[in-house]
Formats: structure tokens, C-alpha cells, sequence
């Protein structure tokens, strides 16, 4: 007979937390880190997260998972590169007899690959609690607003743009959201686009050029420095946001690499993590 047992989904996030592989006794409670993945050195960014999870929870255990199979499958082919997709992990939980799991996302806004996770999870049979993406609650916006204020207050002559992802799935409003809530801080300068997909951001280009900016930087809304960054942001293609503004002869840089080293992230996700483990816990 299989057990169905419950589900908690948190109201804020977990993180990340690299493992070279599952270890065959676990510690207090096993929490699953598991973002899209990516097969560049960005994984140094994960590496640096983990390491900060894990001091906040030294007697959990901390294992890492991908969402995304072609990744995990890439990985799995380097030299000593060990790596698991999220039902590998929760198969190995389940058949060591573990009761109680916690599982985070780390893909920014609650999209496809989110609820992929909830299913997976779902489905394995486990008692869990899901921590919710980076960005869910008014709450995350207004703490991106804060973790955001160094770096672009320094830049006050410039438009700043924030470019993501985009997606098909009904969360591409949050773009929208997201935009509104931080020109609350920044004004009318803080512009939000997408590299694919929905919203439609072809038009941002020319909007910052009629404003009247002659500098823009560019902060990559992803956790990590990966393919989009390199090939759609910085690349040398004509379609690369850079090559764009440089044909409007406006000055364009990036001026981060991406969210996962930025000061307060780390913070951030270790603040989810606490309120999904006491959910599970109680």
C-alpha cells in the first residue's frame, strides 16, 4: 500500500547547496537544493552559496540537485563532475527510509520549471516542504530593492536595466511587478527586460535611447553567469543586447555578473530556508 503524505509549500525560499554526491547516512534533515543547472564555470557561483547554506545549517545535509536532465546529463559526463536530477535524489532518499525532506528551488520566479519540482516532489511520496523562488512575495521584491541600492545608487547618471530570462508560462507578468515595485527606489531610470520569450522587451532599446541615455548598465536578473549571459548580453552578435545599444551609440556594460554573489543573496535564501524547515518541522 502507498502512503500519501502531506505537502508543505513555504511562503519564502531555500537555496543552494552543492554535494559532490548523496552520502549513504544522512544528518538531521536532508535539504535539497535544485536549480535549472548550467554547464559553464558559473557553477562557482553555487559553490560559494552552498558553502554559505551550510554554515547556517551545519547539522542538515545539504544535497544538491538539477531540474534539468540534459544538464545533469552533461555534467555527469565531465571528469569528476558528479551530479543528480531531482527524482535520482528523491529515489535515493525514499529507499533509505528518510521521512522528511526539504526541497528549494532556486529559479527566480514561481514558472515551468517550478512547478516541474512541486510535481517531482510531490509524487515521491516523502513528507516535504517546499521553499518558494527568489522572487514570490512583495517581501523579495522590496529585499532585491535594498541588495540592489550599492550598486546602482553609485550609478545615478545611468539608465539601469535588468534583463532575465522571460517565459511562456502565465509568470511572465511578474516582470511587469517587478519593474514597478523598483522604480518605487530607482525612478523612472530602472528599466526590466527579457532576453527570450515573454514580456516582449524589443522595444526597450529605443525607450532608453528617447529617454536621453548616452550610458546604460546592464545587471543580469540570473543567479548565475551562464549561456544567456555570454551569448544574448555581452555576445558579439548583432542580437546581443551590448551589439543593440552600441548601434544607438549608447555606452552599455554589464556592471554585475549576475544575482548569486551579490551581497544579501546568500542572506536572502538562508532566510527561506529557516521558514520551510520550521514549516516542516513543526
Amino acid at each position: 500500500m502507498r502512503i500519501v503524505t502531506k505537502g508543505i509549500i513555504s511562503n519564502e525560499i531555500i537555496a543552494t547547496t552543492p554535494s559532490s554526491q548523496l552520502k549513504e547516512e544522512t544528518l538531521m534533515l536532508p535539504i535539497i537544493m535544485t536549480a535549472f543547472g548550467t554547464t559553464s564555470d558559473a557553477l562557482a557561483t553555487y559553490a560559494y552559496l552552498g558553502g554559505m547554506v551550510g554554515n547556517a545549517f551545519p547539522d542538515d545535509e545539504i544535497i544538491w540537485a538539477y531540474s534539468s536532465r540534459m544538464v545533469t546529463r552533461e555534467l555527469q559526463q565531465r571528469e569528476n563532475q558528479s551530479a543528480m536530477h531531482l527524482e535520482e535524489v528523491l529515489e535515493k532518499l525514499a529507499s533509505q527510509g528518510i521521512s522528511k525532506i526539504v526541497v528549494q528551488s532556486l529559479h527566480l520566479f514561481p514558472g515551468i520549471e517550478f512547478h516541474r519540482l512541486h510535481q517531482a516532489t510531490r509524487q515521491s511520496g516523502l513528507d516535504f516542504a517546499i521553499g518558494l523562488p527568489l522572487f514570490t512575495a512583495p517581501s523579495d521584491y522590496d529585499r532585491l530593492a535594498a541588495i540592489l541600492q550599492p550598486v546602482i545608487r553609485s550609478r545615478p547618471e545611468q539608465a539601469i536595466l535588468l534583463l532575465g530570462h522571460g517565459t511562456d508560462h502565465p509568470v511572465w507578468t511578474a516582470y511587469y511587478s517587478l519593474e514597478k515595485i523598483l522604480r518605487r527606489t530607482f525612478g523612472n531610470r530602472l528599466y526590466v527586460g527579457v532576453v527570450e520569450k515573454s514580456p516582449d522587451s524589443s522595444h526597450l532599446v529605443d525607450e532608453i535611447a528617447e529617454a536621453g541615455f548616452t550610458e546604460v548598465g546592464i545587471l543580469p536578473l540570473f543567479l548565475v553567469k551562464g549561456l544567456h549571459y555570454r551569448r544574448d548580453i555581452i555576445g558579439d552578435g548583432p542580437g546581443s543586447w551590448l551589439s543593440r545599444f552600441q548601434r544607438k551609440n549608447i555606452a552599455a556594460g554589464c556592471i554585475a555578473d549576475g544575482l548569486g554573489f551579490m551581497p544579501g543573496v546568500a542572506e536572502l535564501i538562508i532566510t527561506h530556508i529557516a521558514s520551510a524547515r520550521e514549516k516542516l518541522l513543526r
